[in-house]
Order: C-alpha cells, then sequence, then structure tokens
C-alpha cells in the first residue's frame, strides 16, 4: 500500500487507486498520514481539517471520518487512545516522508531525481485552512530547493545543454531568486548565448533595484564580471572531473559489496 500527498491525495493497493471518501475525509487521512505513527489530538484534528470554520459537533464528525476511513482501508491500522488518533504505516510508504528521508542523504543527481519525481502536482490544492497552507508552502520551498542543488549539479558536470528552457521559465516565476538567476545564466553562456545571459542579468538587476531598492549580491556580481572576461572553467573540464568522480564512488560502492559478502 502506498499513500500520496504530494499532488491530490491518493492511496493506491497494488497499484491500484483507492477511494477514501470526500474532501474532508480526505484531509483527515492527510493529517493523520503527515503525522505517521504519532498521537494526533483530536483537537489538533479538528482545527488542521476546519481551521476558522469548525462545525457543529466537529469531534464526532472527525470520529465518523476516521471510522469510515477503517473501512475503506481495512489494511491500515488506525486507533484511537489518549484522546487522539494514531495512523500506523511505514513512513516511507507515503511519498512525503520518502521525500524528506531521500534530501537527508548526501545529495546527487539520481538522489535529487527520485525525490522530485515524487512530485504528482501542488499538494493539498483544494484545502485552505492555515495549517494546510503553511505545510503547502514549506513544502514547495524544500521542493525549490531540491531543484536548485539537481541544477548545480547538472552545471557542474557540464550538464547544461537541456537546462535554459526550464530555467527561464522558473526565473519568470521566480524573478528575484538570485540562486537561480544564476543558474539561468551560467546554462546560457554555457550553451553559447553570451548576449542573452548578460540579458538575463541586466533583468534580475533591474528587478532587484526597482522591487528591492537592492543590487545583485557578490555571487551574481562575480558571474557577471567573469562571462563578460570570458573567465569560466571550460564545462568539459568539469564533466571530466566529474566523471572520474562517479567511477571511483562506483568503484568503492562495489568494493563494499565484495567485502559484504566476504565477511557475511
Amino acid at each position: 500500500m502506498e499513500f500520496g500527498l504530494l499532488g491530490d491525495v491518493e492511496v493506491r493497493v497494488d497499484g491500484r487507486v483507492v477511494d477514501v471518501g470526500h474532501a474532508r475525509q480526505r484531509c483527515v487521512l492527510a493529517v493523520l498520514l503527515v503525522e505517521v505513527n504519532r498521537l494526533v489530538p483530536v483537537d489538533a484534528l479538528v482545527d488542521r481539517v476546519w481551521g476558522e470554520h469548525v462545525p457543529h459537533r466537529a469531534r464526532n464528525a472527525a470520529a465518523g471520518y476516521v471510522s469510515r476511513l477503517r473501512q475503506a482501508l481495512p489494511g491500515v491500522r488506525i486507533t484511537g487512545r489518549q484522546g487522539g488518533y494514531v495512523l500506523t504505516a511505514d513512513p516511507m510508504s507515503v511519498d512525503l516522508h520518502r521525500f524528506h528521508a531521500l534530501l537527508e542523504r548526501t545529495p546527487d543527481e539520481a538522489v535529487l531525481g527520485e525525490a522530485l519525481r515524487l512530485w504528482r502536482g501542488e499538494p493539498f490544492s483544494t484545502v485552505d485552512t492555515p495549517w494546510f497552507s503553511a505545510l503547502r508552502t514549506a513544502l514547495e520551498a524544500r521542493r525549490f530547493a531540491a531543484v536548485l542543488d539537481r541544477n548545480d549539479l547538472l552545471l557542474a558536470r557540464g550538464r547544461h545543454a537541456g537546462l535554459p528552457a526550464e530555467l527561464e521559465a522558473m526565473a519568470d516565476a521566480f524573478p528575484l531568486d538570485e540562486r537561480l538567476a544564476g543558474q539561468l545564466v551560467l546554462a546560457l553562456y554555457r550553451c553559447g548565448r553570451q548576449a542573452d545571459a548578460l540579458m538575463r542579468y541586466d533583468q534580475v538587476r533591474v528587478r532587484l533595484a526597482d522591487e528591492l531598492g537592492a543590487d545583485p549580491g557578490p555571487e551574481l556580481r562575480l558571474l557577471h564580471q567573469r562571462i563578460l572576461t570570458a573567465d569560466l572553467e571550460p564545462p568539459g573540464r568539469v564533466d571530466t572531473l566529474w566523471s572520474s568522480v562517479e567511477r571511483l564512488r562506483r568503484d568503492l560502492d562495489d568494493l563494499t559489496r565484495r567485502l559484504h559478502r566476504l565477511t557475511g
């Protein structure tokens, strides 16, 4: 059984989507999955699901939703105790917890790619209670940071060819993010589009001045200067270095597996 929160709330059994009820009932399930294996007091559950619009007899309504979830998901254990509920499951069966666990590992392209592929859309898009809104904002911020980390790895390895279009769309959505702007400027320059790179730098410089009354930070200014003077590391040399590192990592992993077999 797999639980999805990074998009519409859904449950899959053997790859098949299971009907877990209407929107409010799915909200109850989402709260219990976010806090999987931890007690959620009834008052906290009510606050998170209804926010400021708590209905009459909300505690009874919550109990009814939990009862129906038990019927819809007979393989899932939802226990009532100490004035609250606990949903017991493997946290790695919940995409949200798997996403966080992957980002806690040493970041590399494969790990970040796996984490980002867990996202199916905007989490809790139909829910606007303060708790869900704050959680959604925090999750999207962490996803954005993971995308930027992945971009840095791709650029460091000279794999810039496919990046400009994606980075341009992101930069249009987040025009004041200097790290993203630097990635776009560098990718454009590495693709032989120096004029476009300098134009993008000027756009973010003007926007920062107009909206924040600030100049670009030192890293972005240095990148701009190095483009003007053609003082950037050739991507081929960077890619060669990373290829050597990747080969060494694979050799070490292979050696570790062999030693484990010999000593096991």
